[in-house]
């Protein structure tokens, strides 16, 4: 017990666990639910210690805390009726200065910098610029959908701060940038994607968007599947990143007619011309993003000509020729499993199907690239894809998106040249 003036403190020092209530005194007792899920470490109980420096008045009783997933309750026996002030404290992450950050990358609304933890724990902090189309509303549903989930093909979500107009949130850092990074950046870079990892990449994206869309407790559409947007860490392993755009299909709906936001290039065609959105737009996306990996090319940026829209399109011109191999990237050389690199390209064919009902689901797609199940010919229907007008509209609505968005459609590559904790810049 703590007396600080007329008023005595009693401590809440019991481990708990989940589910459990304890009897901490005679007049008060508490109640938590939950389990920490973490992989790095475990969590022997429910309560943590300050390792930092408080400065604020009567310190010592803020040296300790409850630690709580789901909900923590605090009973109070004894009492009459009538109203009592509860005071809470949380803790905050506090910065002493911009010096001792490096900058990750920039996304058009948003800034990454790198921060580091009391304990050592490396992290990365979203930062939402003043120019940001996402308002506190859309903030606040970024928190609770990406706290709610864990899994390995995920970037986590340590904590975040909202004050005034400025939005923060802390994830795991991630060593090796993005994989557009990676993928697109200039010849000579230090880091080079064998065709293991590749495949691996594949895979790992597969298996996080499969949690998003079957296994997780939200049904989640990303809505936002695209290089820039899958992380690697220290050992290459893919993460998915940035639910700022992901929507929640709450009321198991079958489709959503919502706002079209995403990136030119990554979006299905029902959902760009029609704002039509299933599951089936994450999984086009997907295709597009493998079919990046296979070819070491920007499907935006890569145009072998005029009357070829962007690299999907070469890659069904290629399909009918019979000349798949020729997408492969240079930067693999020759001594890779051709057979695989070709069954990958089949599915990201399949993914990209301008019917959505002729997709594959993303547990499909995992169970292909894992060669447990066999991969069909992508027949595209010329009616749907090759005719003239329905060509050319998609082609129009193409060109005018990336005439409006033309900021939105660069690489993460080009903004990383800029000055570092350049918060103003708009490039993605």
């Amino acid at each position: 017990r703590t007396t600080i003036g007329y008023t005595t403190y009693e401590a809440d020092q019991n481990t708990a666990g989940s589910a459990k209530f304890v009897p901490s005194a005679e007049n008060w007792g508490t109640s938590s639910t939950g389990l920490f899920w973490d992989r790095n470490k475990t969590l022997d109980n429910f309560t943590a210690k300050n390792v930092s420096v408080l400065r604020m008045d009567d310190s010592e009783l803020y040296t300790t805390a409850r630690l709580s997933p789901l909900s923590l309750t605090y009973y109070a026996r004894c009492l009459a009726n009538g109203d009592y002030t509860v005071t809470l404290h949380f803790a905050e992450i506090i910065f002493r200065d911009n010096r001792s950050y490096q900058s990750l990358g920039r996304r058009v609304f948003d800034v990454y910098i790198q921060g580091l933890l009391l304990d050592g724990t490396v992290i990365a902090v979203k930062q939402l610029s003043s120019k940001s189309k996402q308002g506190s509303r859309e903030f606040v549903n970024e928190i609770g959908m990406i706290s709610g989930l864990q899994h390995p093909n995920l970037v986590r979500l340590y904590g975040c701060c909202i004050e005034g107009k400025q939005l923060l949130l802390v994830y795991e850092y991630m060593e090796n940038n993005s994989l557009a990074h990676s993928l697109f950046g200039p010849k000579g870079s230090p880091l080079y994607l064998d065709w293991p990892t590749r495949q691996r990449i594949c895979i790992g994206i597969a298996k996080g968007l499969v949690y998003l869309h079957e296994e997780s407790p939200l049904r989640i559409v990303h809505r936002d599947i695209k290089a820039t947007n899958v992380l690697l860490d220290s050992n290459l392993n893919a993460k998915i990143s940035d639910f700022g755009l992901a929507k929640l299909d709450e009321e198991e709906n079958t489709h959503i007619s919502t706002r079209v936001a995403g990136t030119i290039g990554y979006m299905a065609p029902e959902y760009a011309l029609w704002g039509y959105l299933t599951y089936k737009a994450d999984v086009y996306s997907f295709g597009v993003v493998a079919l990046e990996i296979v070819a070491g090319m920007n499907n935006v940026k890569y145009r072998l000509g005029e009357e070829y829209v962007c690299l999907l399109d070469w890659a069904f011109v290629l399909q009918r020729k019979g000349s798949l191999m020729e997408l492969m990237d240079p930067k693999l050389g020759s001594n890779f499993n051709q057979k695989e690199a070709m069954r990958v390209v089949k599915i990201a064919l399949l993914c990209t199907n301008p019917s959505p009902a002729l997709r594959p689901t993303m547990s499909a797609v995992l169970g292909m690239l894992k060669g447990h199940i066999s991969v069909q010919e992508a027949n595209i229907d010329p009616s749907i894809y090759g005719d003239d007008l329905m060509h050319q509209s998609v082609r129009d609505k193409y060109n005018e998106m990336r005439s409006e968005n033309s900021t939105e459609a660069e690489t993460l590559l080009q903004s990383s040249d800029a000055a570092p904790n350049d918060s103003s810049s708009t490039s993605a």
